[in-house]
């Protein structure tokens, strides 16, 4: 395409603020996505630009394509954990001084400075790179951003945003006043995608479905929508690392997903604890690979203090890309019970690694697997259970399981994404043209 009188602008805000850090979920997804665009960019496609808020100068950034790629690109490091806190730092005095600090800091000083800004903003306008009738791609973390910052391009600049939409989580009570307040800023992600996106690009058909099914709810006509796919391998391509240590090649099973109450890993956990008793600890191990949540740290503490849980269930909490690969590459098969998911990435790059996938039926799960994954109800622990115990024990079942995979999956590479990406954001843009 050439070069276009409405360019496009990415943002890697997401990425920017969590360069060096393992990726998760939808960080992954905006690292793999401003990758292939900058590949684009630097290609030849010269009406991309690339950009970052800075929420400091409240304000975007520009980026070279070659900036962004190294962005994205960055070497990850494991996360440092901080030491437990001392115990009289919880006492009552301390907390409510804490308490104070946070609100003279937030809902004082920023107030004011918030207040600051939009003045200078009525007297100079936003102090921004985009011209007039610009487009401003967001695909990552929306709520990282400034809605009333984005609202002032909208209308000041003309400033069309295109949104990657990955789930309807958050939404308004139908009697909450900011609904029908057209200038509240402070509201969920899918409630700022449907009054101010020009474009929503969402990650599968059926969060499409959901975002679609909210507008009609709401009565709002729902912004121009288009379903694009996501690719399904983890980073680019390059030799896999070093072993993770204490795992041999095909002698464990592997769940990947932050320990939260919405990844149901606790149903993994009974089967697990049942099977390990049943056998008297002779059971292949489960590797859970993903973060601690605040709401997954009992479950992990009860699976430390139960001898027949901790014995064949191993949290792996600093997991980087490279070691991801290996323990894909080395399972003897993937479970994941989530009970709601926009997409379901664990899935893709379990079935992209040739490796069979034992998942949840829920939501956007089995549109993802493109019907390569065993699909199970997330409440059923019985069937959960029989199914794990299938594929431990009888290899002919795995190599089947495995040759079904070779005959239905498609890959889907983070090139693929970017080009439905530029389609729906160019046919966007030739109707502005029009």
């Amino acid at each position: 395409m050439p070069s276009s009188p409405s360019p496009l602008f990415v943002d890697l805000t997401t990425a920017f603020q969590e360069r060096g850090r393992i990726a998760h979920g939808t960080v992954r997804v905006e690292r793999e996505l401003v990758g292939a665009l900058a590949e684009r960019a630097l290609g030849g496609r010269d009406d991309l630009a690339f950009c970052r808020f800075d929420p400091a100068a409240r304000r975007f950034v520009a980026m070279s394509a070659a900036e962004a790629l190294a962005i994205v690109r960055a070497p990850t490091g494991a996360e440092r954990r901080r030491a437990p806190r001392p115990a009289w730092r919880s006492h009552p005095v301390l907390q409510a001084g804490r308490r104070l600090e946070r609100f003279v800091r937030t809902a004082i000083r920023d107030r004011f400075r918030r207040k600051r800004r939009a003045v200078l903003e009525q007297v100079a306008g936003p102090a921004d790179i985009f011209p007039p009738g610009a487009w401003l791609l967001l695909p990552g973390e929306l709520q990282r951003h400034d809605f009333a910052h984005l609202i002032a391009l909208r209308r000041r600049l003309g400033v069309r945003l295109a949104t990657v939409f990955y789930d309807l989580l958050g939404t308004l009570p139908a009697d909450d006043p900011r609904v029908t307040n057209p200038d509240a800023a402070d509201i969920p992600s899918s409630e700022f995608i449907l009054r101010h996106a020009a474009l929503v690009l969402s990650i599968s058909a059926f969060s499409a479905g959901a975002l679609r099914a909210h507008a009609a709810e709401r009565g709002v006509p729902l912004p121009p929508l288009a379903v694009i796919r996501l690719g399904h391998r983890i980073g680019p391509a390059e030799e896999d690392g070093p072993a993770v240590a204490g795992l041999a090649p095909g002698g464990y099973v592997l769940t990947v997903g932050d320990v939260t109450a919405r990844k149901n890993h606790r149903l993994l956990v009974d089967v697990w604890s049942g099977l390990s008793r049943e056998r008297g600890g002779r059971v292949m191990p489960l590797v859970v690979a993903g973060r601690i949540g605040h709401d997954g740290a009992p479950l992990v503490a009860a699976v430390e203090a139960d001898p027949a849980a901790a014995a064949v269930i191993r949290f792996l909490s600093n997991v980087d890309d490279r070691q991801l690969r290996w323990l894909y590459a080395n399972c003897r098969f993937t479970v994941f019970p989530s009970l709601s998911e926009g997409f379901g990435l664990p899935v893709v790059e379990s079935l992209a690694a040739g490796k069979a996938c034992i998942a949840s039926n829920a939501t956007a799960i089995p549109e993802a697997s493109q019907g390569a994954a065993r699909h199970l109800d997330p409440a059923d622990a019985a069937t959960w259970r029989a199914a794990v115990q299938a594929l431990l024990d009888d290899d002919r079942a795995l190599a089947r399981a495995e040759a079904a995979i070779a005959d239905t999956f498609r890959l889907v590479g983070w090139a693929d994404t970017a080009a439905d990406v530029l389609a729906a954001a160019d046919a966007a843009r030739a109707g502005d043209a029009t």
